[in-house]
C-alpha cells in the first residue's frame, strides 16, 4: 500500500504540489473532491525550508489527511512510512 498526503487544493499550497513534481518517487494525482494526492510507493519525506512554505501553512499541509504512519513531524520536516 502507498503512503499519500491529501493536500488542499489551494494557492497556498502550490509550492508543495510542485516540489512533489520535482521528486522521481512521488505521484501526484489530479485535484478531486478539492484535494490533491501526493502518493509514493512506500515512504515521503518533505522539508518545508527546501519547499518555501511558511509555518502557518506547514502546519495546514496535513489538514486534508493521510495515508500511512507519521513517522516524523516537526517545524521543518514531515516523514511519512507504510503502515508495519
Amino acid at each position: 500500500m502507498s503512503v499519500t498526503i491529501f493536500v488542499p487544493d489551494l494557492a497556498e499550497f502550490t509550492p508543495l504540489v510542485q516540489a512533489a513534481r520535482n521528486m522521481a518517487d512521488v505521484t501526484i494525482l489530479p485535484p478531486r473532491q478539492g484535494y490533491w494526492r501526493l502518493q509514493a510507493a512506500s515512504r515521503l519525506a518533505l522539508q518545508r525550508k527546501a519547499l518555501g512554505l511558511r509555518v502557518a501553512l506547514w502546519n495546514a499541509a496535513l489538514s486534508g489527511g493521510i495515508r500511512g504512519r507519521l513517522v516524523e513531524y516537526t517545524n521543518d520536516s514531515i516523514i511519512l512510512e507504510n503502515e508495519p
